[in-house]
């Protein structure tokens, strides 16, 4: 993966190929737009906000024609790239400003708020809009027969209930997975470690702690799933990454076995919700306990013996 950073930054039609190669890749393999969007997030962190629009820009381009080509439809091909490319520009036009990355979080986490509210702007009751969209999808596996006709209404009223707020939290962990990548690149390739040094000190500001309090008093007294229950899920993807950032970060600082972060990530697989919960829960703790200040600063794996 440092090749393809390093690539990027020999030239801008390097960097332009990589970006428009990777965004179309991505159409049949998804996981490939992080990569295609964190070229363009590496550009702007590293040469500037102009320059990462250029490069946006010229690589948008080069999708639509190809998406001309290769699919002959250009809207849908340069609106999905665009939908990948421009939030990571702008994320990482902020990171490079502010240098914080709990900072950027925060606003991509306003980025995602956008998003959700954008479903109601498009949909009085986005709920409906999901439930028609996932019909014939449902209809597929029944009449595949991966699952019975009898359960089929049951799984599309709970799918297309819980889509508003999953599409609105996956907007920003894709996002700050592409920046987070584009800046582990910008140190590999500039300032080795950095980026460790600074995804370790990620911490969300402390007046989102008392807004996630307020979303889910609410959420209490509201049970049913809606705009509260969307609201958490937002809120509760930002714990998420500042969670991951803590256990990386106490890792370290412990000296304990780096098993336990391979550990970590493999149990997301196999008990994702309960891993996720407790990460979440971990990071909004931290909130207010602040438990790296608390460690202070000694590194025991720099410790000799």
């Amino acid at each position: 993966m440092r090749f393809l950073a390093s690539m990027a930054m020999r030239s801008r039609s390097q960097a332009v190929m990589a970006a428009t190669v990777l965004a179309i890749l991505a159409l049949p393999l998804p996981p490939l737009s992080i990569l295609s969007a964190a070229v363009v997030g590496l550009v702007t962190l590293r040469r500037g906000i102009q320059e990462g629009l250029l490069i946006l820009c010229l690589s948008g381009f080069a999708c639509g024609v190809l998406g001309l080509l290769l699919f002959t439809h250009i809207v849908p091909v340069v609106g999905y790239v665009l939908l990948m490319w421009l939030p990571v520009w702008l994320l990482g036009g902020l990171l490079r400003v502010n240098r914080s990355l709990g900072s950027t979080l925060s606003a991509a986490l306003l980025f995602g708020l956008l998003v959700l509210g954008g479903q109601y702007l498009q949909s009085q009751n986005p709920v409906d809009a999901w439930r028609e969209l996932l019909q014939p999808f449902i209809t597929s596996l029944v009449d595949a027969q991966l699952i019975d006709a009898g359960v089929s209404q049951q799984l599309l009223e709970v799918l297309a209930g819980w889509m508003p707020g999953s599409i609105a939290a996956g907007f920003v962990l894709q996002s700050m997975a592409a920046l987070f990548t584009a800046r582990w690149w910008q140190a590999a390739l500039y300032n080795p470690g950095g980026f460790r040094e600074e995804f370790h000190q990620l911490r969300l500001p402390r007046f989102l702690a008392l807004v996630t309090l307020l979303v889910l008093a609410v959420t209490w007294f509201v049970p049913e799933v809606g705009l509260p229950t969307y609201l958490t899920m937002l809120l509760l993807t930002g714990w998420l990454l500042q969670g991951l950032a803590l256990v990386h970060a106490l890792q370290r600082r412990l000296g304990v076995s780096v098993f336990w972060l391979v550990a970590m990530y493999a149990m997301l697989l196999f008990a994702m919700p309960y891993v996720i919960g407790t990460l979440a829960i971990a990071g909004f703790a931290d909130s207010w306990i602040d438990f790296r200040a608390r460690l202070g600063t000694v590194d025991k794996s720099d410790k000799p013996g």
